[in-house]
């Protein structure tokens, strides 16, 4: 395989493409514990936990759909391309089909992370009276933001800490260069669409869940 896809590298980005699932569900599971915290210290120390998950959930939350861009490799690096366009025997088409595969989970990964890491954002923002609509274009531009960082000015997450200057001169150079923006603003858009698919697909498996469970149990009623 690939060096750039060498188990190492390939568990690093799935890692950092679940932390923003286990910060997410982190978040959700403390803001609930406003309602026992509501008061002197209890409520400072709430807010204290409650800001740097936002934070952090929000500066790792692009490493999840980063797995897209990933595709990348397969199409453009050299020894991929070689192989593919050299591939006669059965043995090595299947080996290329092993790689297309291989990329199709790594990919699939990244996309089931991203909508696993934001629904239970939304259904936190949904509990305070908010409606996650009304957030939705800021917040894609930021995750398309995001993603660009990584992919061409090659920043990591942890670079909004240790080297802040640089994030942000990052970010001003593409609101100065509106070519650039606009194909984050682009990006952004298509970020926004793949969620609502899958954030709607993960509704109707948990939807069909139910329903089996609920048959299950009325079946099991009707038994007894």
């Amino acid at each position: 395989m690939h060096s750039l896809q060498s188990p190492p590298y390939v568990l690093y980005n799935l890692t950092l493409a679940t932390i923003p699932v286990v910060l997410g569900f982190l978040l959700a599971g403390w803001f609930k514990q406003r309602r026992v915290m509501r008061r002197g210290l209890a409520a400072f120390f709430w807010v204290l936990i409650f800001v740097p998950l936002c934070l952090l959930w929000l500066v790792f939350l692009p490493n999840t759909c980063y797995l897209l861009t990933e595709w990348r490799h397969f199409f453009t690096d050299s020894p991929l391309v070689q192989l593919r366009d050299t591939a006669i025997t059965p043995r090595q088409q299947l080996q290329v089909a092993k790689l297309g595969f291989f990329f199709l989970l790594y990919s699939g990964y990244g996309i089931l992370c991203y909508a696993l890491a934001i629904r239970p954002v939304a259904c936190v923002l949904r509990q305070a009276r908010l409606q996650p609509g009304f957030f939705a274009v800021p917040f894609f531009l930021l995750i398309s933001l995001g993603v660009y960082l990584g992919l061409v000015v090659r920043l990591n997450s942890w670079e909004v800490a240790l080297h802040p200057k640089a994030v942000w001169f990052s970010i001003v150079h593409v609101f100065q260069t509106p070519a650039l923006l606009k194909v984050i603003l682009v990006f952004a858009i298509l970020l926004w669409i793949l969620y609502e698919i899958v954030d709607a697909w993960f509704d109707g498996v948990l939807m069909r869940f139910r329903r089996r469970s609920s048959g299950s149990d009325s079946y099991k009623l009707g038994k007894g």
